[in-house]
């Protein structure tokens, strides 16, 4: 990761120690992502759940030295204020299109081959994310949702529905705030 990222992050981490509403991954579950997507060269992500920018500054950094990008949706417009500056700031704003609303409306149009796709938003609607991206997500696409552990309650329908869903391999990895793995198969 270049330096102007680095700097960005650590700055963005700063940001959200102060905001009662910055639900942001760990820095480990960031720093995993982003040599994840680095080692599977992926290159077409997509986050729902924007907040302010900090999980999809890891993503993006990836993605871009793998020559790919980023979609990242919020349904909040001053946060994606915010993460449009913090990817701006990082050198990122060229692979990084920003979305804001809500996601079941805009992922319909969305062009498909994703490589990647983060699950960090309202956690009642995963099944419908998941099911709304099947035909747009490339073989060996890897979808990771945040709060498997934190949140299991809030998703134990979606992690059960996951785990016996026969296109999908899956597993639970117990970083930050818990991490469910899943893979298109």
């Amino acid at each position: 990761m270049d330096e102007r990222t680095a700097h960005v992050i650590r700055r963005a981490e700063e940001f959200i120690t102060h905001k009662d509403d910055a639900w942001a991954i760990p820095r480990a579950a960031g720093e995993f992502i982003h040599t994840l997507l680095l080692a599977t060269r992926a290159k077409r992500g997509l986050e729902i759940g924007t907040s302010y920018g900090y999980s999809g500054l890891w993503i993006a950094s990836a993605l871009k030295q793998n020559g790919g990008s980023l979609i990242t949706i919020d349904k909040e417009q001053r946060k994606s204020d915010v993460a449009a500056t913090h990817f701006a700031d990082a050198g990122l704003s060229d692979c990084v299109r920003v979305e804001t609303g809500i996601a079941l409306e805009i992922i319909p149009g969305l062009e498909g081959g994703f490589d990647v796709v983060l699950l960090d938003a309202d956690k009642e609607n995963c099944i419908s994310y998941v099911r709304a991206l099947e035909g747009k997500l490339n073989s060996r696409c890897i979808v990771l949702t945040d709060n498997a552990l934190t949140h299991a309650g809030p998703l134990a329908d979606f992690l059960s529905w996951i785990r016996s869903h026969k296109g999908f391999e899956s597993a639970l990895l117990p970083l930050g705030n818990g991490m469910e793995m899943s893979v298109k198969m």
